[in-house]
């Protein structure tokens, strides 16, 4: 840089003025034309108009894989009584439908030939302790004359013979005793739990043979639906998973469940492992054999952040997505986790709550491109 005085005038001061070297002169201009130039190529840029659909805001959320189930409701607790004594049936209060609590009379049968029964058998059992009695007395009597020299040693013997075989008699007529009071007991037929009457193919006065069904009761405060899970699935089922049914003929509500059993082998012919689903029904609207369908959560995560794969782009440097930020497209380098490929969403680190990624497939959208969303 050089100085220089410059005179305007005779009578003027002289003026003194800097002067740049030529390089450095050229050096500016060419700066000030290459940020011109930029300027006017940002400005040139048009700006891509997006629209809410085209943009996911990113919110943590909590997710699962789901398997869709179907199947039938089954009362967990049913039993199916059967006759235990050969016998007329007397007295039947019960039909199919009614509502019935433990303790609650069911069937009673006629008692009369049991009681005769019962009492035949006591009688026996008593003449035979007299007869024990007795056979005891000649014991001790054919002992004491053995002592004495008075009887002979085969006497003896006999004697005993005598008592040990009334003894075991006697445990014989107890034995038939205690049958004839469990025919007696089992004349009426009661409640085990509380519950309906599900079946009752038998009807009053008829006379039934011994292990004849008589009906069946059925407990409906607890369901369950036997359902089919494909094998590929089968690993990721657990004991004690939340399962949401919905059941045909209440199309406006959903029952909860949860999953009780799982079988060990799967079922012959498919692919399919049986799965035990139980459901409350506390309020006895389920009723067995209503058909269900379901979704059944698996793999559950909570609290994290999934884009639609759509979102998601590649290029030589990795995975990244394109965040919204000041009117402008910028590459936001991406890390991708677990995928649900039935909800075609993909988890992913590296962004924030709150911000706005593009979503659409739209290839032609680049970084540093300006943009303006709709509604925003």
């Amino acid at each position: 840089m050089s100085e220089r005085t410059i005179h305007t005038s005779e009578n003027s001061m002289p003026v003194r003025r800097l002067f740049w070297p030529r390089a450095i002169r050229i050096a500016c201009l060419a700066g000030w034309v290459a940020a011109g130039t930029a300027q006017a190529q940002e400005a040139a840029k048009p700006t891509m108009e997006l629209a809410q659909v085209d943009i996911t805001r990113v919110e943590p959320h909590d997710i699962a894989s789901e398997v869709r189930i179907a199947g039938s409701l089954t009362p967990i607790r049913r039993s199916t009584l059967a006759a235990r004594v050969a016998s007329t049936i007397v007295e039947l209060p019960v039909k199919v439908g009614d509502v019935v609590k433990a303790g609650d009379l069911l069937i009673r049968f006629d008692k009369m030939a049991l009681e005769s029964t019962l009492t035949v058998r006591q009688a026996s059992a008593e003449a035979m302790r007299a007869q024990l009695e007795l056979a005891e007395s000649v014991q001790r009597r054919t002992t004491a004359l053995g002592e004495r020299g008075a009887s002979s040693e085969a006497a003896q013997l006999e004697a005993q013979a005598n008592v040990a075989n009334l003894q075991a008699q006697i445990r014989s007529k107890q034995a038939e005793i205690a049958d004839a009071e469990r025919d007696l007991a089992n004349a009426e037929v009661r409640a085990a739990f509380d519950g309906v009457i599900a079946s009752r193919p038998v009807e009053q006065d008829q006379t039934v043979g011994l292990n004849t069904e008589l009906m069946t009761i059925v407990d409906l405060s607890k369901m369950e639906v036997d359902a089919g899970v494909p094998t590929s699935r089968i690993p990721m089922v657990s004991i004690g998973q939340p399962v949401e049914l919905n059941v045909e003929g209440f199309p406006d509500r959903t029952f909860s469940g949860k999953v009780t059993r799982i079988s060990p082998t799967a079922v012959a012919g498919s692919r399919a492992v049986r799965v035990f689903l139980a459901i409350e029904n506390d309020d006895g609207i389920l009723k067995g054999g209503m058909f269900t369908t379901g979704i059944l959560k698996v793999d559950e995560r909570k609290n994290i952040i999934a884009l639609p794969n759509s979102a998601i782009r590649t290029d030589q440097a990795g995975s990244f997505v394109l965040k919204v930020q000041d009117g402008v497209l910028r590459r936001q380098p991406v890390q991708l986790g677990t995928a649900w490929t039935d909800r075609s969403l993909v988890e992913v680190s590296g962004l924030e709550a709150g911000e706005i990624v593009v979503s659409a497939p739209l290839p032609a959208l680049e970084a540093d491109m300006p943009v303006a969303v709709e509604g925003l």
